[in-house]
């Protein structure tokens, strides 16, 4: 009798014994089967990490389709809000005005906070500096004491959806007076003095 241990499911036909070695390779097919079950085990860890970036990667998607969802609905409500603000800016008579005012602004105060609570912001404009990124300049106002590109006046309220811009403000910035161009007398007088 002999010490050797037979696979009782060999493949192929064939009779594997399990212990002998292999004669084409010169190792045991156990060793085979280990590196099948490593390739096996590396295969599926890949696989693993693939559908966990599948399933970060979704979930970020799920979150933005939330969170700017009503992008297209506050986009058509954002008119109405600018027919208040200015209703609101004009003056009034005294006595039945005031309270027209008064009606208009608690309708704007009460739109407002409704969508604040979708995620819409209102930027802060006049009197802070000019930036691109919320901003969209409708004019530049030569202006003395003020510095170069703060925003002096909003002709359109932005926002921010979520802290992404909806839309940018509309703003007029200040710029200062320009300085003589070099032309004319002050250019001769400037000339004469560096030749003399």
């Amino acid at each position: 009798m002999t010490d050797e241990k037979r696979d009782p499911h060999p493949e192929d036909g064939e009779e594997i014994r399990i212990g002998a070695e292999d004669p084409d390779h010169g190792e045991t097919p156990i060793d085979g089967e280990e590196d099948e079950l490593s390739r096996v085990k590396t295969r599926m860890a890949y696989l693993a990490a693939e559908f966990d970036n599948y399933r970060k990667r979704t979930a970020r998607e799920k979150e933005a389709i939330v969170s700017f969802g009503n992008e297209r609905l506050l986009l058509a409500i954002l008119p109405f809000l600018d027919n208040l603000e200015r209703a609101i800016s004009q003056p009034g008579e005294a006595g039945a005005a005031e309270a027209i005012l008064s009606g208009v602004r608690m309708t704007y105060d009460q739109l407002l906070a409704g969508l604040r609570k979708f995620g819409l912001e209102q930027i802060e404009a006049v009197g802070k500096p000019f930036d691109p990124n919320l901003h969209e300049a409708v004019g530049v106002v030569p202006r003395e004491g003020s510095p170069d590109g703060t925003v002096l006046a909003e002709s359109c309220r932005g926002y921010l959806l979520n802290g992404r811009l909806l839309r940018p403000a509309h703003v007029t910035v200040a710029q200062s007076p320009f300085a003589p161009s070099g032309d004319g007398e002050d250019a001769e007088s400037g000339s004469a003095g560096r030749e003399g």
